[in-house]
């Protein structure tokens, strides 16, 4: 930012400045749509009367998991099961068709989750070596303490 600032020292055309503005945005927000694109994932909450239909067939033609929630209805005060299902964003036009195949009258969100890790999903990144050697010396610190001779005379 700062060089594109000084621009105007050089060309002395505030223009320039504001063009350099809006490309430096332009090109920081593709960026991280290219890098992040694959890694976007989305949480549908299904309400459904044919939960069980809707639940297979996510399984079977979508290959994502679906969790059976139970709950009531505060208005209708009925008992009713929600189906949580995680998937990436690409994916979501096929949990749509699916459900809207199943059920015309299915009540649907959908929200944009940061950061799902596990089976089908990004694996959690810790420094293991790190933390090994961490672990490491507090465990010499030990034995080191352990087998140090108390002196009585100094007290």
């Amino acid at each position: 930012m700062c060089i594109i600032s000084s621009s105007f020292l050089i060309f002395h055309n505030v223009d320039k400045v504001v063009y350099g503005f809006i490309v430096l945005v332009i090109t920081a927000y593709l960026a991280d749509m290219v890098i992040d694109t694959n890694r976007q994932a989305v949480q549908f909450t299904i309400f459904s009367r044919h939960w069980e239909r809707i639940a297979d067939a996510i399984s079977h033609e979508a290959n994502r998991g679906c969790t059976v929630i139970n709950g009531t209805g505060w208005y209708t005060k009925h008992e009713v099961k929600m189906l949580l299902v995680m998937c990436r964003k690409i994916e979501s036009v096929t949990i749509f068709r699916i459900v809207k195949s199943i059920d015309e009258d299915a009540f649907i969100t959908q929200s944009n989750v940061n950061g799902v890790y596990g089976k089908g999903f990004d694996k959690i990144k810790i420094k293991e070596a790190r933390r090994r050697a961490s672990e490491k010396k507090n465990a010499e610190a030990a034995e080191i303490t352990a087998d140090s001779p108390v002196n009585d005379t100094a007290l």
